[in-house]
């Protein structure tokens, strides 16, 4: 291979158009990322303080439900309504949550559409009733 100057005015120009790119390059990558942390770190905030104060309603209403205690007064049980209750919640809890994370993330967001809530009606998360009074609330 013999040197002439041609080349090496081709790797000059091209030494120039790759350090213009992995400039752009790395700022293009280095603001992504630090906006998707942000996101992802603001929804880590949001999510953690949602389950603290789920928490903090689930203990409360579970310390003052109705209970009864048997003859050897050793142990007590919830009274059939309020167990009724406390299950309601649960369910109204985990029901929360899903919608939280379905408008967090944009690959459950079709959860909250009206197809997404036939679904979970028909998979008996939802009842008929409360679909319709979540599809509506959008109307009020």
């Amino acid at each position: 291979l013999k040197y002439n100057n041609n080349n090496s005015n081709l790797l000059e120009g091209l030494d120039e158009i790759w350090g213009q790119l992995l400039s752009v390059t790395t700022f293009t990558l280095t603001f992504f990322l630090n906006e998707s942390y942000t996101l992802w770190y603001k929804c880590l905030g949001l999510s953690r303080k949602l389950q603290g104060r789920l928490n903090d309603l689930s203990f409360m209403l579970a310390a003052h439900a109705a209970r009864t205690t048997d003859d050897s007064n050793t142990s007590s049980h919830y009274t059939p309504p309020a167990r009724q209750i406390l299950e309601l919640i649960a369910r109204y809890i985990r029901i929360l949550n899903l919608f939280t994370y379905a408008s967090f993330t944009l690959s459950h967001r079709p959860i909250l559409t009206p197809r997404g809530m036939r679904r979970l009606v028909e998979r008996h998360l939802l009842t008929p009733k409360e679909k319709d009074i979540l599809v509506n609330s959008n109307k009020l």
